[in-house]
């Protein structure tokens, strides 16, 4: 976006620097701040605002509060933009893919998560009378069809599945580390060879 529109000036903000330590951009600043609460900015302050990737950060209860809280540091007639995994069950119920996901369904539940919030964003932005939505779409890509951007895909899935193991091994009837490394190389195969898709929801909404 910088390289886009060399002009603007950009502010990252999060409870820990996640920041790229290589790169040097002059128009970059970098704060810690928790959106739940406060951002550490006044209000009416930016042009456009981005939120993505909430899913594993954010209790069911606690999403209006952050919209609200990324609704007021952008200025009237500002965009915000918004974009979630949509982590439907595949269909195919045997898959090591779906028993990923219903794994991470029920650690997500456990945690009061919802792994299906992305559809529901768009009613708390028009909850709060303040924004109208400009324009709210759903994306899906699947895994096997070798693209650049599948093969990412696939990458992040396994990558998740190993981080999340100390959590879903059990919901996932996993005991030993070679029961792990199985489910990992049955899961990459399932990902890169057979019908598996992963969906976002991407919204845009302007403030009044």
């Amino acid at each position: 976006m910088i390289n886009d529109y060399p002009n603007c000036t950009y502010h990252g903000c999060d409870i820990v620097d996640t920041t790229n330590k290589i790169l040097k951009v002059d128009q970059f600043t970098y704060n810690y701040g928790n959106v739940l609460v406060g951002l550490p900015y006044e209000d009416n302050t930016f042009d456009f605002v981005q939120m993505r990737f909430f899913i594993l950060a954010l209790r069911k209860e606690e999403w209006p509060l952050a919209i609200k809280e990324i609704i007021r540091v952008v200025k009237p007639g500002g965009m915000i933009q918004l974009m979630e995994p949509d982590l439907e069950l595949p269909r195919d119920s045997s898959s090591a893919y779906h028993r990923l996901i219903k794994s991470f369904h029920s650690v997500a539940h456990s945690r009061g998560q919802d792994f299906l919030i992305a559809s529901q964003l768009e009613g708390f932005f028009l909850e709060t009378n303040m924004v109208k939505i400009v324009e709210h779409d759903k994306r899906g890509c699947n895994m096997s069809s070798n693209t650049v951007t599948a093969k990412k895909f696939v990458w992040d899935l396994v990558e998740s599945a190993k981080s999340a193991m100390p959590f879903a091994r059990s919901t996932l009837g996993l005991s030993s580390k070679e029961d792990i490394l199985n489910y990992i190389n049955e899961l990459r195969y399932c990902l890169s060879n057979t019908d598996c898709y992963i969906h976002a929801d991407y919204i845009l909404a302007q403030k009044l």
